[in-house]
This record gives structure tokens, C-alpha cells and sequence, in this order.
């Protein structure tokens, strides 16, 4: 199939997590920036879901990032053996006869119960990918699958391990106008991040509609960012599933990249910093414009909220510090500095 021929008839995907699975083997930090990279390396991704019971307090604010970035989390009751593993199987039969533009299937677990699902597909003629952690692949799944992809190695590798070697650069001289063209991107952001997955969208509508990473020698997209924060355009940032860009701090310092994994850690240093200024009350503007000048960016929705507002009602439900309005605007402080005590 020639190039011309693969562009006009793309592969749908669909892509399917066992949330709890992976949850047990990455600890809760499944970068969904990079799966969805491998996703869009096989197609279009026109489908995605993550599978748990959201009611547990460990995926509660997991289930919120996802759907925010276009997984949907599918709710599936704690309480019987494998229900996971069962309503899973059940969806990715069901998608592949309801849907047979679906030519590529990604399973992310490690679980072998899934060899019956991959018998079921393959036949169909389907392309089966299964990514994996390490220490949980099935080595019977493995052999069964089309590509089996190690989470750990393949998919998010650790920054200890070493890099791919970068194929030749086609549009070398060219690097430098696309990082200063992301640079522009998040200058236009006015302070705040640019998700990773967004940034890509908006380079292919910024080169008429083809943006391809591999067209400048880099195998994955992020492979290509880190050069770009090599060189000191931009910063790349990572916390809980999501990576994002900021531009460096004034005076040539980067920003501080270790923001906060879990929203719990989030507040505790909110709670510091009320503590830190001494003040009866603190705006809401400051304290994220300190989040912002600590981290070098900072965006409510990595959490899962839509407004800041929402982020810190839902630390003062949780009973981290109170609220409070007058006529300027809304602000937080912590009850024994309230009182004066």
C-alpha cells in the first residue's frame, strides 16, 4: 500500500484499558499522553476505555482526568472475581461486529485471561496489540497477539533508561522553526500549560493538516519535545497521567517539573503556602499564580476540574482549609488564622 493510499483510508483504533490491572503494576501512573501516542502510531483512535470501579477512592480522581482527555472510565462493580477482565471481553467482541471499520485493538493489561478475546479477534481480521508491564505479561498472550508492547520499555520508558538511537534527520534545519513554533503556541497560552496531546493537534493544523514527527528524525513525538527541552525552548512536565508543556522561567532557570502526583499532595502545599503569607485570607488568583510561578505552569484540569474554583471547593469538602467570598472575590484561609489564634 502506498503512502498516498494509507492517508486516505487511516485505520480506526480502539483502545481498551484494564485500569485495574495496570493500576496494581504501574502504581496508579499510567501516562495516558503516551499510550495514546502508540494508539495514533497504529490509526485513528476512534474509540478508548478504561475499565475499574470508579467508586474505590484510589481511581475517583483518575476516572475524572480520563474522561477529561477522551477515555471514557466504563464503571464496573467491585465484589465478583474477574468482573473487569469479563465486561472488557464482552465490549471488545461486541465493538468488533458493531463496528468493522475497527481494524486495530489495543488491549492494556497483562492479564493471560485475555486469550480467548484475542482468538476471537484475530479471525476477524483484526490487529491485536497488547501492552504490557515487565512484570505482568502473559508470555501465552504474548504469543498469541500481533505486537506485544512493554509498558515500561516500549511505551513510557524511565528517564534512566537509555534512549533510542535518532534515525537521520530529513528536515534538520527545519527543527528549530517547530520548536519555536511551540514556543509561540504556549506563549499564546498566556502562562498556562499546553497538554502534550494538544500540542501535536495543533502543529498539524499549523502545517496544513500533516504534522509527522518522523519527518525530522524522531520515532515518537515526545522523543522529539525532549530535544526541543534539551535545547532549552521549553519545559516538559509530567504529573499523574499527563504530560504538558511550559516555557522556562525568567532568567534562564527551568521550572520546578515535580508537581504534584495526587491532588491530596496538591492541597497540602496549598495549605502550606496559605500558612507561608501570614495573611488572614488569600485570593484565589494568588495562590494559583504562586502554583504557576513554582511550577512554571499550572492547570487545574490535570486533576480533573474544569475551574480552579472547583479544585479548591473540593479541598475545602475534604476539610484541607475554608473558603470565603467578599465583594473583590472569592479566597481560602486556614480556620485557626481566620480566628486570629
Amino acid at each position: 500500500m502506498d503512502t498516498h493510499e494509507e492517508q486516505t483510508q487511516p485505520v480506526d483504533v480502539a483502545m481498551f484499558i484494564d485500569w485495574e490491572n495496570m493500576h496494581g503494576f504501574i502504581r496508579g501512573k499510567a501516562n495516558i499522553s503516551a499510550l495514546r501516542e502508540v494508539a495514533e502510531g497504529y490509526g485513528r483512535l476512534v474509540l478508548a476505555k478504561a475499565y475499574a470501579d470508579w467508586r474505590e477512592a484510589r481511581f475517583q480522581q483518575d476516572s475524572l482526568v480520563l474522561y477529561k482527555i477522551g477515555f471514557e472510565p466504563v464503571y464496573v462493580p467491585a465484589g465478583f472475581k474477574n468482573n473487569v477482565d469479563v465486561k472488557l471481553a464482552t465490549d471488545c467482541i461486541d465493538f468488533a461486529y458493531k463496528h468493522p471499520n475497527i481494524g486495530v485493538f489495543i488491549l492494556v493489561t497483562g492479564d493471560g485471561d485475555f486469550i480467548h478475546v484475542v482468538s476471537a479477534l484475530r479471525p476477524l481480521g483484526k490487529k491485536v496489540v497488547v501492552i504490557a508491564q515487565s512484570n505482568n505479561a502473559s508470555s501465552r498472550l504474548g504469543d498469541l497477539v500481533d505486537t506485544l508492547l512493554i509498558y515500561d520499555q516500549d511505551v513510557n520508558p524511565s528517564s534512566s533508561a537509555p534512549k533510542p538511537r535518532v534515525s537521520k534527520v530529513k528536515n534538520g534545519k527545519k527543527l528549530d522553526e517547530v520548536f519555536q513554533k511551540i514556543v509561540s503556541l504556549l506563549k499564546q497560552q498566556e502562562g498556562s500549560p499546553l497538554l502534550l496531546t494538544n500540542v501535536k493537534q495543533k502543529l498539524i493544523r499549523a502545517y496544513g493538516g500533516h504534522f509527522d514527527q518522523r519527518d525530522y528524525g524522531y520515532e515518537k513525538f515526545k522523543e522529539m519535545i525532549e530535544a526541543g527541552e534539551a535545547k532549552g525552548y521549553f519545559v516538559l512536565n509530567t504529573a499523574g497521567l499527563r504530560d504538558w508543556l511550559t516555557l522556562p522561567q525568567d532568567k534562564g532557570t527551568v521550572a520546578n517539573t515535580e508537581l504534584p502526583d495526587s491532588v491530596d499532595q496538591l492541597y497540602l502545599e496549598i495549605v502550606r503556602l496559605i500558612g507561608k503569607l501570614k495573611q488572614k485570607h488569600v485570593y484565589l488568583s494568588v495562590i494559583k499564580e504562586a502554583l504557576t510561578q513554582k511550577y512554571g505552569g499550572f492547570d487545574e484540569s490535570v486533576y480533573g476540574f474544569n475551574q480552579f474554583k472547583q479544585l479548591m471547593e473540593e479541598g475545602e469538602r475534604q476539610g484541607f482549609f475554608k473558603l470565603g467570598n467578599d465583594k473583590q472575590s472569592y479566597f481560602a484561609y486556614l480556620p485557626d488564622k481566620r480566628n486570629g489564634k
